[in-house]
């Protein structure tokens, strides 16, 4: 893949969620799914965040500001940003850079999902994490109670096989998720003692871990209703 156009895409989708992450805290919202039921409940399609105006269109955004111009579409999950060759153009096109077209983004984009750096879902390109970004947990053999806090919010869970299921999975993550402003924090209890703590974020998991981590969260919830 050509060097320059994947370090303008990492770039790319960096300063995207840190302009996203920013319009959470500015609003007081957990994530990208509550900012958007948020945004229909409001019907307001325009929010400024610092000097940076976000327009918002069908799939994504626009952000533009002095010297600062993005458009893209939302990613899958909790990911901001996927790879649009099309809306990637026009971005490059409004910040100078002329020599990448759409055509080419895509073609570049394919080379990179067929030597295992970038993945394809549904429409939009993203890149995989390499073996250098991720580590093993240490999750504990033995505990009776698994803690997940996420902001304000308390699960407290029995171990049952579903949990052990998605451990079993979750062999290898994300090794920075613990800096994520949209994670969870997964406390290990053993007789009601802390023995553990680690973090999740469906962007820095294994899909099927993350498929159970869904299972997990909504039979909970449909326990406490």
């Amino acid at each position: 893949m050509d060097k320059k156009l994947e370090m303008y895409m990492k770039d790319y989708i960096f300063n995207i969620e840190n302009i996203c992450v920013y319009l959470l805290k500015e609003l007081n919202i957990k994530n990208k799914n509550e900012f958007l039921k948020y945004k229909y409940m409001h019907n307001k399609w325009e929010y400024n965040v610092g000097k940076i105006r976000l327009c918002f269109h069908g799939r994504g955004c626009i952000a533009k500001g002095n010297e600062v111009f993005y458009d893209w579409d939302f990613g899958y999950g909790s990911r901001w940003c996927g790879i649009n060759p099309f809306l990637l153009e026009s971005t490059m096109k409004k910040n100078g850079i002329e020599e990448y077209d759409c055509m080419l983004i895509k073609q570049q984009c394919e080379i990179a999902v067929n030597e295992g750096k970038m993945y394809k879902k549904y429409d939009l390109y993203y890149f995989s994490l390499s073996e250098c970004e991720l580590i093993t947990p240490n999750f504990p053999k033995s505990f009776n109670t698994l803690i997940i806090d996420y902001f304000d919010k308390r699960y407290i869970l029995k171990r049952n096989k579903i949990i052990d299921r998605f451990l079993r999975k979750s062999n290898k993550v994300y090794k920075e998720i613990e800096n994520y402003y949209d994670k969870y924090i997964l406390r290990f209890m053993l007789d009601g003692q802390e023995i553990y703590k680690f973090y999740y974020s469906d962007v820095g998991y294994p899909e099927k871990a993350v498929e159970l981590m869904k299972i997990i969260l909504i039979e909970y919830d449909n326990n406490i209703n």
